[in-house]
């Protein structure tokens, strides 16, 4: 089967794009590089609490508050008591084709799915192509961490009766962008129910809310949590002039509050969406794929995307 979104709109931005615009906006030498958070602990101050950040070199760093945005393997979710992400029974391969003379396709998003499996890509320019391919697999099972390997595998094994236009964008890949691991997902009960935040300490992106890929919103949601964080912490700064330890206990709740219902129906709404669609073609899967999927579920799902976060008023 061969999908396409030409509907629903979808905006593709180069990631290294993001991060350098994200990163431009903050003052000079504000970003510590290869720094590997050990431990968390939490001092009173001035009848507040502060928490105290240890590196991996020996660096300690006190925080009026922390916000943890490191990853499905967060240590900061770890010491908020969050239960671990688990594996969502399928692996996937992201890469980056580079085509130095253009590659002459349209805008579209174009998906490819069947049973067990899902590919498909999108041009980020006139130059170069996201693609992306998910197949089950037992958890370890990754072919290799070796990028040739890895496209090879693609192109001559699980890709290999895909069309042509999607094997050619697969060959042009830049090898150091290749990666091929497990998709991984926190259990939505466990962010609606779970501690998110506690005193000065919150968690935000895939510290949070880590979701398999299906729906495309993973890095959309983790921008509006730093919308909506940055309002709440935002104002508090506006009216006193600095961040007031005592009151990013009220930002954080605020903020967590928000945050818990959005994220949590879209991480099962992303788990829903790639198990329906590589669930294979039998004629219950049919049904519950192409009648009450696509027929009701994945309208709602698309009006979730759809979601206006609000502004930053300062």
């Amino acid at each position: 089967m061969k999908f396409r979104n030409d509907l629903v709109g979808p905006r593709s931005v180069h990631r290294k794009a993001l991060l350098k615009a994200l990163a431009d906006e903050l003052p000079p030498n504000s970003i510590r590089f290869a720094s590997k958070l050990t431990a968390i602990e939490t001092q009173e101050h001035e009848g507040s609490s502060i928490s105290v950040i240890h590196f991996g070199d020996g660096t300690i760093i006190k925080a009026k508050v922390l916000i943890g945005c490191d990853g499905i393997h967060s240590v900061v979710a770890r010491s908020l008591g969050l239960a671990e992400p688990v594996y969502a029974g399928r692996s996937g391969v992201r890469g980056l084709a580079v085509f130095p003379q253009g590659h002459g396709l349209d805008n579209n998003v174009q998906q490819y799915g069947g049973l067990n499996r899902k590919a498909g890509f999108v041009p980020l320019n006139d130059k170069e192509i996201y693609w992306f391919f998910t197949t089950c697999l037992a958890k370890g099972a990754d072919p290799s961490n070796d990028p040739e390997v890895i496209k090879r595998e693609v192109i001559e094994n699980y890709a290999k009766d895909l069309p042509p236009i999607y094997l050619d964008v697969v060959r042009h890949s830049d090898l150091s962008t290749l990666s091929w691991g497990p998709l991984m997902f926190r259990y939505p009960w466990h962010v609606v129910f779970g501690n998110l935040g506690k005193q000065n300490i919150t968690v935000a992106g895939d510290a949070m809310h880590p979701m398999t890929p299906d729906l495309g919103q993973g890095g959309c949601v983790a921008l509006e949590d730093a919308v909506v964080l940055g309002r709440y912490i935002g104002t508090s700064f506006v009216q006193n002039g600095q961040i007031v330890p005592k009151e990013m206990v009220s930002a954080i709740g605020k903020y967590v509050e928000e945050r818990r219902w959005r994220v949590a129906l879209l991480i099962a709404g992303s788990y829903l969406s790639g198990w329906t669609q590589q669930a294979g073609s039998g004629g219950v899967m049919k049904f519950l794929r192409d009648t009450i999927f696509y027929g009701f579920i994945f309208r709602k799902l698309v009006k979730l995307s759809h979601y206006d976060c609000g502004k930053l008023d300062f």
